[in-house]
């Protein structure tokens, strides 16, 4: 055997020695939204920090471990070591999530990048490090959120006296105010509840309804932005990233960081996708008319949203006018 050969053969039993005995195990915990770039991001994770590691760090992903409201709880406690957290399952506890779920700020995957590389999302990310003991690792966003209902949604007057599930705290109040009926639903409940005449409509994202097979209980979906673009996050607990040495470090946040560049891309393909692949299984897609969206910012109804957020923020010292303030500034630039 020639030294290339023999350095070839060194080379690869190494790694596959690395790979079956790992000197760092995580476990990721994820929700199955299937369809979306947040699921697609959960598949390819462990295979993906696996390789950039050399397989010294093992990430077994769950998609059933955690609940959704757990999922930062769950890395503060060392249940897991990372989690994939959807922030807007907690805008009712941690109400400076809630500004990008309210219309006007994150319309789009350029607002929300311009408003999470703000003081914003640094005064966030605060709160993941210092209540959750957690570090972000990237941040993306599910496609847009989206009313898809069982009949028209397509004016401010189609919203009075509509069922509908919502997912955040924001979203809820909006509701009330344009005098809808707010419903609190878990995921795997949204779809039966549609069937079955529950609820009339649901606010969520557009790729995870289509891959969760709404079309066959609503006939209509209605883009409006009302706090279109929202985020998800892969976060890992302080201590196990505190246990990593320096160059696995930055192999995992290199990794990551060309992740983040990839999901972008595909964001953008499964969104220009979207109309058509919803009309094909009968479901008229509407884009709502700006006079339309003005309506739900006409201050009547934004005013009473705005209230109902600073009175939750209060009594936790979150001062939701000097952060509103901060979002406008980012999205001018």
């Amino acid at each position: 055997m020639n030294r290339r050969m023999l350095l070839a053969t060194l080379g690869l039993t190494a790694a596959l020695a690395a790979h079956a005995n790992p000197e760092f195990k995580w476990t990721l915990a994820y929700l199955p939204v299937t369809g979306t770039t947040y699921y697609d991001a959960a598949l390819q994770l462990p295979e993906r920090i696996g390789k950039a590691t050399k397989g010294r760090v093992q990430v077994t992903a769950n998609g059933s471990l955690v609940p959704g409201t757990r999922m930062l709880e769950a890395v503060r406690d060392g249940d897991v070591q990372m989690s994939m957290v959807l922030s807007g399952y907690y805008t009712a506890s941690q109400p400076l999530f809630t500004l990008v779920s309210l219309p006007g700020y994150s319309e789009s995957f350029a607002d929300l990048d311009r408003v999470m590389a703000s003081p914003y999302g640094a005064a966030m990310r605060e709160v993941f490090a210092r209540d959750y003991k957690a570090r972000e690792l990237l941040f993306s966003a599910f496609c847009p959120q989206t009313v898809f209902s069982t009949k028209p949604v397509q004016t401010l007057e189609d919203w009075k006296g509509l069922r509908v599930r919502v997912n955040n705290a924001g979203t809820a109040v909006l509701a009330n105010v344009l005098s809808a009926k707010p419903v609190s639903l878990s995921a795997g409940e949204v779809l039966p509840a549609l069937q079955r005449g529950v609820v009339d409509a649901v606010v969520t994202d557009a790729c995870w309804a289509y891959g969760a097979g709404f079309y066959t209980a609503v006939k209509h979906a209605a883009a409006w932005k009302l706090g279109s673009v929202v985020p998800w996050h892969v976060m890992v607990g302080q201590e196990a990233w505190a246990k990593l040495p320096a160059d696995l470090q930055q192999a995992v946040e290199g990794e990551l960081a060309s992740m983040a560049r990839e999901l972008r891309a595909d964001y953008a393909a499964k969104v220009e996708a979207l109309p058509k692949q919803w009309e094909a299984k009968g479901v008229k897609y509407h884009v709502v008319t700006e006079a339309e969206n003005r309506k739900v910012l006409d201050p009547k109804h934004m005013g009473a949203v705005q209230d109902a957020w600073y009175q939750q923020a209060k009594p936790r010292n979150v001062d939701a006018q000097k952060w509103e303030a901060v979002a406008r500034d980012a999205l001018k630039r």
